[in-house]
């Protein structure tokens, strides 16, 4: 029993000095996955495409990477505990672990509240099957559910840049191909959908980080394509952006952290291919080439209005001290 206690003490130990040394992300990156290397695994780049590396290695399919606020953990899908549930690693793709403490359950489309404390995802009810918006503290704790859908799906929220919102799609609500993108007001419970339509076909939302815009992708019928459009928060100078978009259940789409740029997946022979584009301009880029590969998310820690480092001492020993 001795023995137990110290080598328990001793895994304690151990995995709070892991927390603490846990360092942001320096440099600028984009996180994405891909089955380059025979399993999909997330992956970091730089913007141009640059030093691809491997952060994760499981034989389940681990993928939907998004960066935490400060750049010091990723959030991530995976199913290596039979059902795809939410896992978090740091950035340098060490210490993986569940979010939650409880049984695996079946949850998609992880995003980051702005403050870094709190988490927004879809789960599947097991009575109905349909999927409902919750929010969660990071360490799992605190589960609120903000949507609660009966006839439908609720898929892809997206955290409002000043925290009082989220985007989310509702699939199958008029017809089951129909995707609308609506809004909750957080506080006061209050619904909103962006450009009402009876035919809307509109997923992916992606809120920029500044002008109070929305990247979305839509499917238009004639003739049959997958496209990203912008609009601005209440609808309006709606503009299409570009084309030929990979169509997945996944993330397709998101912004630079300056809001100039948006990185996108598309089909290249066959396989999703990366590139990005600048949304003045409309220059494009590719910057994968290898396997097919989904967008993840962009960090830029000179985005950061502040440096992240006391930041992430004091959120680190916030979730120590909640864990004892």
């Amino acid at each position: 029993m001795k023995v137990l206690r110290v080598f328990f003490c001793y895994c304690l130990s151990f995995g709070l000095l892991c927390a603490v040394s846990a360092k942001p992300l320096t440099t600028e990156k984009i996180i994405f996955s891909s089955n380059r290397d025979g399993n999909l695994e997330i992956y970091m780049m730089n913007p141009d495409g640059s030093q691809q590396v491997r952060l994760t290695n499981h034989r389940s399919r681990d993928f939907n990477p998004v960066c935490s606020p400060m750049g010091e953990e990723i959030l991530f899908i995976s199913d290596r505990g039979g059902e795809r549930d939410l896992y978090i690693m740091r950035a340098d793709g060490g210490g993986e672990r569940p979010v939650f403490r409880t049984a695996p359950a079946f949850r998609l489309y992880p995003t980051w509240s702005p403050d870094g404390k709190r988490i927004a995802y879809s789960q599947r009810d097991p009575d109905t099957k349909f999927l409902s918006i919750y929010t969660a503290r990071a360490d799992g704790t605190s589960v609120n559910r903000v949507v609660e859908m009966e006839k439908a799906d609720g898929e892809q929220p997206v955290w409002s840049p000043n925290g009082t919102e989220i985007a989310y799609v509702v699939h199958g609500e008029i017809h089951w191909a129909s995707r609308q993108i609506r809004f909750i007001n957080l506080k006061t419970r209050k619904q909103e959908t962006l450009l009402p339509d009876d035919n809307a076909r509109r997923w992916q939302p992606a809120w920029s980080p500044v002008h109070n815009k929305i990247a979305f992708a839509l499917y238009r019928r004639e003739p049959p394509q997958q496209s990203i459009y912008i609009a601005n928060r209440d609808g309006s100078g709606l503009q299409r952006m570009v084309d030929g978009i990979f169509l997945m259940g996944g993330k397709v789409l998101a912004w630079s952290p300056s809001g100039d740029e948006l990185v996108y997946s598309r089909t290249v022979q066959n396989k999703s291919q990366i590139f990005k584009i600048n949304v003045v301009t409309r220059g494009t880029t590719q910057l994968t080439h290898d396997g097919s590969n989904y967008v993840g998310d962009w960090f830029d820690p000179s985005a950061l209005p502040v440096s992240p480092q006391p930041q992430l001492l004091t959120t680190t020993w916030g979730e120590i001290k909640r864990g004892d």
